[in-house]
């Protein structure tokens, strides 16, 4: 075996360990997040998180979370600018990391149903990005991670989830925003509007994931 499959194979392991690490303790490394972003200027700050979104998506730790306390702590066009460019830049690390560091790998561990399954979806191109990153049903860091097994080229992989993530993005965002002030100063209109938005989102992603079935 060539020193650079055992490398693969070496780092692949590691990177499983840390996922399932990262997943079990979630609650307290959101925990030390927050911690560490308060003692930041905001400029720093912003930096940062952009910097833990990407190491989020490789570790699957739920960028949803992040999204929300993005927005209760940067505010809502700010919030929602770096989730938006947190979630991408993270995307397409863990892509990018997933299809030429572990595809091999990957593929000879799944079944050949799931395979099968997967290969369907990549000749949907687009439209299965949609699909999954408008749905929210799929965690979207796992959606990384599987599609960079599909055919689905790496432009269409960008733009389309940035596109499709952006209703989601901004909607988790001023969720955040709302949960705060309702913290802080007792506002519940922003609450019930965030509420009204988020379903609205679940609606409008059935509607398109019914429409995507149909095709």
């Amino acid at each position: 075996m060539k020193f650079r499959t055992l490398l693969k194979i070496a780092l692949v392991l590691a990177l499983g360990l840390l996922i399932f690490f990262a997943f079990v303790h979630r609650a307290d490394y959101m925990a030390l997040i927050q911690t560490y972003l308060q003692q930041l200027d905001r400029s720093t700050a912003a930096i940062a998180y952009v910097g833990i979104c990407i190491v989020a998506a490789l570790l699957m730790f739920p960028i949803s979370v992040l999204m929300l306390f993005s927005g209760a702590y940067f505010g809502l066009w700010l919030g929602f600018g770096l989730n938006l460019l947190g979630f991408i830049t993270g995307a397409v690390t863990a892509f990018l990391t997933a299809r030429y560091l572990a595809k091999d790998h990957i593929t000879k561990i799944l079944p050949a149903s799931v395979l099968r399954a997967l290969d369907k979806l990549g000749d949907c191109g687009w439209k299965t990005v949609a699909v999954l990153r408008a749905i929210g049903v799929v965690p979207s860091v796992l959606v990384n991670y599987s599609l960079a097994i599909t055919k689905i080229p790496l432009r269409t992989f960008v733009w389309a989830s940035l596109v499709f993530t952006i209703p989601n993005d901004f909607v988790l965002t001023y969720a955040g925003v709302a949960g705060a002030e309702f913290i802080n100063n007792g506002e519940l209109s922003k609450l019930l509007m965030a509420t009204t938005l988020l379903a609205v989102a679940c609606i409008a992603a059935f509607l398109l994931r019914k429409r995507f079935l149909k095709q």
